[in-house]
């Protein structure tokens, strides 16, 4: 392979600029030049190390859950504190990250998730986000049924509603943090809520 076609980028930095421009933009509302421009890099070489843009895209939404997805979930499983101290400590996670000045506000998988009810992702990628959103339904589902197991707590309502609403919940702090809400306010709507789950 002559020194011409080696890549003169590189990959990981060149997607985390590709979710950033999703993030802020979604995916109707950001173009290739958009892409391109954000990743300093042509259409051609686009193509050859990400495919075509939706491909980038669920590529960008796994990197996404990846670094600011996953990591508020230890939170809940930190067995050294109570339930109410970490569904708190959970969703103040969430809400740093949503209201992160170094960040776009909001959150990627809650925007990717409007544009799916709103039909304007490609297939591949509507199936993509509802399996995220099904998973992260199971896993709190499964969070409460074993919390109820272990007599942490006696709830009012099913694990699964419980779970629904605490993703309702996250989407809704989002929202909020998209319309410009700080964390001082996301914080005394985090406080009103977890005491739902009392």
């Amino acid at each position: 392979m002559t020194a011409g076609r080696h890549r003169s980028f590189n990959k990981d930095n060149a997607l985390e600029k590709a979710m950033i421009v999703f993030w802020q933009n979604g995916y109707t509302g950001t173009s290739l030049t958009d892409l391109t421009s954000a990743m300093g890099i042509n259409k051609p070489s686009l193509y050859s190390a990400f495919g075509n843009k939706e491909e980038l895209f669920n590529q960008a939404i796994a990197l996404y859950l990846e670094k600011h997805g996953l990591i508020h979930s230890a939170l809940l499983i930190n067995d050294q504190q109570g339930l109410m101290d970490r569904l708190t400590n959970y969703l103040l996670s969430i809400a740093q990250m949503l209201t992160d000045k170094n960040l776009p506000k909001g959150c990627l998988l809650c925007n990717s998730t409007t544009e799916v009810a709103g039909s304007r992702l490609p297939d591949n990628s509507s199936a993509e986000v509802s399996s995220i959103n099904q998973q992260t339904v199971a896993f709190l589902t499964d969070f409460f049924e074993n919390e109820k197991l272990a007599g942490n707590y006696a709830p009012k309502h099913e694990s699964e509603t419980m779970a629904n609403y605490l993703l309702a919940l996250q989407f809704g702090l989002a929202v909020s943090a998209r319309n410009g809400s700080d964390m001082k306010e996301l914080t005394r709507i985090i406080d009103f809520s977890v005491g739902s789950f009392n």
